[in-house]
């Protein structure tokens, strides 16, 4: 499938009294973003904010950062969730604002150790992509009481519906870069290289519900199933749950499938890609790790792998397990991981003990901690709001029970800041032995 990307790259964002694009600065109405959230109907206020680059600024209760795109042709925006219309993403013409970012926050406490922050300045900020570049920060507040499963499908449903809004505000401008995405042809004498993308499942979830993440439907439990590269970068994939080292914005700019994508035809054959989930029972990972292999071997007749996990230990055990049948089959196999334990060492940590798994590939590790100073602005949370590690925790009714102040000098880890370390390879940070 052959997908085109048309690329605008603005110089600017600031509010205006009207959503447009204007020698290179992309104005926004705040009004805009707040009749989309008027149909939503969990919501009582909702903030929105321009978080700058260098600015003592700090985002917390992050729970998504999504890049402006809009459909110019074939096919609709965000197939499944915006709309109940149903179309395959990933053909067609797509519009892309590059140089900011759109960052959800969420105030509903449920599931609060998987909330990110990040900050635009400070020593994290020269390594965090998103601190680079100017922020658009909405923080939809829902009333005391309001469903959690409807409060966060609604917050994806503004960010993306606000993705929309800024794309189109850019049609009228020439695109600064035109790229075409096209692996339909296949070059005899190329390997041919897969990719295993593992998404999240339910695995850590302790109310049942199922997050709709596929084309706007849920997948706790699915087999493993070809889709097109295209497909995952132009909107088939959307989470809506906490943040689990991986946005939006990376999903839209996977490093991996852009890299195959970019290498096609020139150095290999990118053979497609296959979407699998966490398994949590032995039984079903066992299934899904020999049914994984057998269609990279007969159906995409791959020579070579590149397998990503979707969150924690269970996953990566399922990504070994991947790659090892894989490799039984003749297939060449790289999982890339992050380690869990940032006080031990990787040969223990890595969790895949299968022998024949030789290549692996460590993108940083979860508790790597560090002191990040005290800032001047705190958004995504009220000004007294408390600061949430990864390790702290939560008491009854969802109130946080331990933190420091959020504003002030606080203890993070890699996990926690968004943008340092991703479960799809977008990292910034590494796991080092000494």
């Amino acid at each position: 499938m052959k997908l085109t990307l048309e690329t605008v790259r603005i110089k600017d964002l600031q509010f205006g009294s009207d959503t447009c694009l204007k020698n290179g600065v992309l104005y926004v109405n705040k009004d805009d973003i707040i009749s989309i959230a008027e149909s939503e109907p969990v919501f009582n206020t909702l903030k929105i904010d321009i978080a700058r680059p260098g600015d003592s600024t700090r985002i917390i209760n992050v729970v998504d950062v999504i890049q402006p795109r809009c459909k110019v042709s074939d096919g609709i925006d965000w197939p499944g969730v915006l709309t109940e219309e149903y179309d395959i993403a990933g053909k067609g013409v797509t519009r892309i604002v590059e140089g900011m970012g759109i960052v959800l926050c969420q105030n509903n406490t449920y599931w609060s150790r998987k909330w990110g922050s990040f900050d635009m300045s400070g020593p994290c900020a020269s390594i965090n992509p998103f601190a680079k570049m100017p922020e658009l920060v909405i923080e939809p507040l829902a009333p005391e009481g309001a469903d959690f499963r409807e409060y966060r499908e609604a917050v994806r449903r503004i960010g993306f519906k606000t993705s929309v809004l800024l794309a189109k505000a850019t049609m009228g401008a020439e695109p600064d870069e035109v790229e075409v995405l096209d692996n339909e042809t296949s070059y005899p004498g190329l390997p041919r290289i897969a990719y295993s993308y593992q998404i999240y499942s339910k695995q850590y979830d302790t109310q049942n519900y199922r997050e709709p993440m596929f084309y706007g439907n849920a997948v706790p439990d699915i087999l493993p199933i070809v889709v097109q590269p295209t497909e995952i970068l132009d909107g088939a994939i959307a989470h809506c749950g906490g943040f689990r080292c991986v946005t939006t914005y990376e999903i839209q700019n996977h490093p991996v499938i852009l890299e195959l994508m970019r290498r096609h035809g020139k150095e290999l054959n990118f053979a497609g890609v296959l979407v699998t989930v966490t398994s949590v029972e032995a039984k079903h990972r066992s299934l899904v790790s020999k049914m994984a292999a057998n269609i990279l071997k007969e159906t995409l007749r791959a020579d070579g792998l590149i397998v990503t996990k979707g969150v924690g230990g269970a996953s990566t055990l399922c990504v070994g397990a991947i790659a090892s049948e894989a490799e039984k089959l003749g297939i060449k196999s790289v999982p890339i991981i992050q380690i869990l334990n940032g006080k031990s060492n990787l040969s223990v940590e890595c969790l895949i003990s299968e022998p024949n798994v030789d290549s692996i590939v460590c993108s940083g590790t979860y508790y790597h901690n560090f002191k990040l100073p005290p800032v001047d602005l705190l958004l995504g949370g009220p000004e007294d709001a408390l600061y949430l590690s990864g390790d702290d925790g939560v008491i009854g009714g969802h109130k946080i029970a331990t933190g420091n102040p959020a504003k002030g000098e606080v203890w993070s880890t890699y996990m926690k800041q968004v943008g340092l370390m991703s479960q799809v390879g977008a990292s910034f940070g590494k796991a080092v032995d000494y």
